[in-house]
């Protein structure tokens, strides 16, 4: 029999409550799970409870043969293991990235540094997609709105960025669920879109949805 798949959450909002990210990846999770009520589901949050910035120790600990590792190294990599591990367990990965200040949070960036000090997806010995075959959904969830046409065209830098990341480094396949406009009702410069925002917001729960089934059901094949 078959393994049943696995769902690794990643949460990088720092808010603990009304996250947008959040508020759609339970909806995808949920859905999911209803799917595929036997799968296991991995959750690490980066926003709430971010791994420590790389230093020299992490960065230099990976070119050292195990044998020769202090103890501060053989931690370091050991940690390191633990969140590649994560990924090459997952079936779907399931990354809820807010936009900040134009880029990714700073705990996901640190998230990155630290599982390419694992070998395995380290892509400066050559990109290898390691991952290859699984998929990534990443749930990105913007104050203003940055789609063609509009006044931030190309302001987003994340977008860019992950899937460089996660399509071309790593080999994942991906798919992308966008909420814009979560500022709308809050900033009088956007109080006119608030129903656009409503709107969009709907959308990515309903899309969250028909994805989630639609992955778990793949994972079934």
């Amino acid at each position: 029999m078959a393994p049943s798949p696995t769902l690794l959450r990643i949460d990088a909002s720092i808010r603990a409550t009304d996250s947008v990210t959040r508020e759609i990846a339970d909806t995808f999770e949920r859905h999911w799970c209803e799917t595929r009520p036997e799968a296991r589901v991995v959750r690490r949050d980066v926003g709430l409870s971010p791994p420590a910035y790389l230093t020299e120790l992490e960065h230099t600990a990976m070119f050292v043969p195990s044998e020769f590792r202090t103890p501060e190294q053989a931690t370091a990599q050991a940690e390191a293991a633990a969140l590649a591990d994560e990924l090459f367990a997952a079936h779907t990965v399931l990354l809820c990235a807010p936009l900040y200040n134009l880029g990714i949070p700073a705990g996901l960036k640190t998230w990155l540094d630290r599982i390419y000090t694992d070998i395995r997806l380290f892509p400066g010995f050559g990109i290898t997609r390691p991952l290859s075959g699984r998929r990534c959904v990443v749930v990105s969830a913007r104050g203003g709105a940055y789609g063609p046409g509009t006044p931030m065209d190309g302001w987003d830098y994340e977008e860019p960025y992950l899937r460089r990341h996660i399509v071309d480094i790593l080999g994942m396949e991906l798919s992308e669920i966008f909420v814009d406009l979560t500022l709308a009702h809050i900033n009088p410069n956007l109080a006119h879109l608030v129903e656009i925002a409503v709107q969009s917001r709907k959308a990515g729960h309903e899309v969250a949805e028909r994805m989630a089934h639609d992955h778990a059901e793949e994972a079934m094949a």
